[in-house]
């Protein structure tokens, strides 16, 4: 199958020249310090903004828990000071999600040999270690990769941890299903994730097959263990659907990472591996069934080296997503002897000509360096995505994109209905066609997060026909006739007339209630009656006591007033004689 695609409605935007460099690196200006000296197969990297101000902000992994934050300004990153307790384990997996729906970003970290830790953040980046109540396992694991997913769509992120477990560990991956508040449920043997499973590396969420239903894509290391892929069914159970897909590779199968490279309205698959099987990019027909890029249409992207993350962005804003590949050959890091064990390989780049790769031989990357891990987000604001690689050795590198006259968009979603962060909600933008989908992903590649801001490339389109959000709890919201080069905040429902034509909203729904709620369809028993009584409603002799909810008797000052209308009269004399020798209780 060749895959050269035309390009939709002329729209090819700026084109790429091979002898320019793709980014440029700014690493020396940027100095971020990660003191990646050691551990064992990398640390991982987040490029989320856990501030809430809009703005990428920078979380490094560290082989001895020296965790480092970052916070975006704009041009560049500070380093920030999240006064987290002292945890002197290697860390390996970073990321911010919006675990209890309260509109701030709280924090889940795994860990090699020592228990994962989760943070809720209580606002203002105050941090409080909730793990030993949370709910999940505190054991000492084997943590690589995990990721965030509303799997049963009920508004709350789930959670699976990816365990590269060997030896005597438990065989165990880790699932866990959320009760909200930031608790959890241990749901790992309800499902077929709980078979024993050596050498896992990286879970995603996805769709491939498009019904709505967030299926889990698992990564394995080792050519004696295949690749698993846990198909959703209607009723909410799973089960392992990778060979009929096409996925059930054997391979040292290192990351996970989607996208519509090829812009056919379904995401594609790239699996970094080992040096003697190669990388697999896997094209999706549509339905859900993967087979192997033709590289006959452009430059291998089939890389024949020790992969680990690959990172889908859109550098030049064409239109067409790009390809970064961090490659290495190590085992455990002690920089810089590591240099003199093994060989230095150069990492990656492959730039995407209307669904042709050709791979950037300017040199750009031909540095001595080994690399695991890394994420992408335009966080000096010039509308280019840039890119972070956690290299091993003392500092980050640092690339920026180099803008041209191609326009772009970038949207945030958040959720009202379904889970605050809109993890899971499908995005499609046109023009003339179809210029870009992607699925929203919390933890993906190599143990990664990429920016929480969707970036899409518009090439020179003059404007946006419309924009369309499918988010998880089935609500879709259009957009029309959009400016380009802008950054927008999309609310789940907005678009939509009045969201309980199709939700349940709950109120009282009875309308003589002092609270009644007209918006409300599904009554929740908290009607209340209490500006209704008085004296009256409560008969004669009683009053309404609204803080017990009771009608309570009045005191009587004038005994001979039967019918209490202040006054003795032949009506208190009628009432005496009909209740003449009548037995007292």
């Amino acid at each position: 199958m060749v895959l050269a695609i035309a390009l939709l409605s002329g729209l090819r935007g700026i084109p790429w020249v091979a002898a320019q460099a793709p980014f440029i690196d700014v690493s020396n200006a940027a100095d971020i310090w990660t003191g990646h000296t050691g551990g064992y197969l990398g640390e991982g990297l987040s490029m989320a903004d856990f501030s809430g101000d809009g703005l990428d902000d920078l979380s490094i992994a560290h082989h001895a828990g020296d965790l480092q934050f970052y916070l975006g300004d704009g041009e560049g990153f500070m380093a920030y000071d999240l006064n987290l307790p002292y945890y002197p384990n290697e860390a390996k997996c970073i990321l911010w999600a919006d675990i209890d729906n309260d509109g701030d970003q709280d924090l889940f970290i795994t860990y090699r040999l020592a228990a994962n830790r989760l943070f809720i953040n209580e606002g203002g980046l105050q941090m409080t270690d909730v793990s030993s109540q949370c709910g999940i396992d505190q054991t000492n694991r084997r943590s690589f990769g995990a990721c965030f997913g509303d799997y049963d769509n009920d508004g709350l992120l789930d959670l699976f941890v990816a365990n590269y477990v060997s030896g005597q560990d438990p065989p165990f991956n880790e699932f866990y299903h959320s009760l909200g508040d930031g608790y959890f449920e241990e749901v790992t043997f309800d499902f077929p994730m709980g078979e024993p499973l050596p050498q896992n590396f990286q879970g995603q969420w996805v769709d491939f097959n498009e019904d709505g239903l967030l299926d889990l894509n698992l990564i394995r290391d080792r050519l004696c263990f295949d690749n698993k892929y846990y198909k959703q069914t209607e009723d909410g159970d799973f089960f392992n659907d990778a060979h009929n897909m096409g996925l059930d590779y054997s391979i040292n199968a290192m990351c996970t990472s989607t996208t519509d490279f090829d812009r056919d309205d379904d995401q594609d698959l790239y699996i970094s591996a080992g040096m003697f099987e190669g990388n697999h990019f896997v094209v999706n027909d549509g339905t859900g069934v993967f087979e192997l890029y033709d590289s006959e249409a452009g430059d291998s992207v089939l890389v024949n080296l020790t992969s680990w993350a690959g990172t889908w962005l859109d550098m030049d804003n064409d239109g067409w997503e790009d390809l970064h590949v961090c490659t290495g050959f190590s085992t455990y890091t002690n920089w810089p002897v590591i240099f003199q064990n093994y060989p230095y390989v150069p990492d990656n780049f492959f730039h995407n000509e209307g669904g042709v790769f050709f791979e950037d031989t300017t040199g750009f990357f031909d540095t001595e360096a080994l690399s695991f891990s890394a994420a992408t987000g335009d966080y000096n604001l010039d509308g280019f995505p840039d890119l972070v690689n956690n290299l091993v050795g003392e500092y980050a590198q640092v690339l920026e994109a180099i803008p041209n006259g191609n326009r772009w968009v970038k949207i945030m979603l958040e959720g009202t209905v379904g889970n605050r962060d809109g993890i899971g909600a499908k995005i499609h933008v046109y023009r003339n066609g179809l210029l870009g989908y992607h699925m929203t992903t919390c933890g993906e590649n190599y143990m990664g997060q990429n920016s929480r801001w969707e970036h899409f490339g518009l090439g020179l389109a003059s404007g946006i026909d419309s924009i369309t959000v499918q988010w998880p709890s089935g609500i879709i919201d259009k957009y029309f006739n959009l400016e380009p080069n802008q950054s927008l905040t999309l609310v789940e429902g907005e678009t939509l007339p009045d969201l309980c034509e199709f939700f349940p909203c709950y109120g009282c729904t009875y309308s003589e209630a002092c609270n009644y709620d007209s918006n409300a369809n599904e009554d929740d028993s908290s009607c209340d009656f209490s500006c209704l009584m008085n004296e009256t409603t409560c008969g004669p002799g009683a009053t309404w006591e609204a803080s017990t909810g009771q009608c309570v008797p009045i005191e009587n000052t004038c005994p001979t007033d039967l019918n209490w209308d202040q006054v003795t009269d032949v009506f208190d004399l009628l009432i005496f004689l009909a209740m003449f020798a009548i037995d007292c209780p």
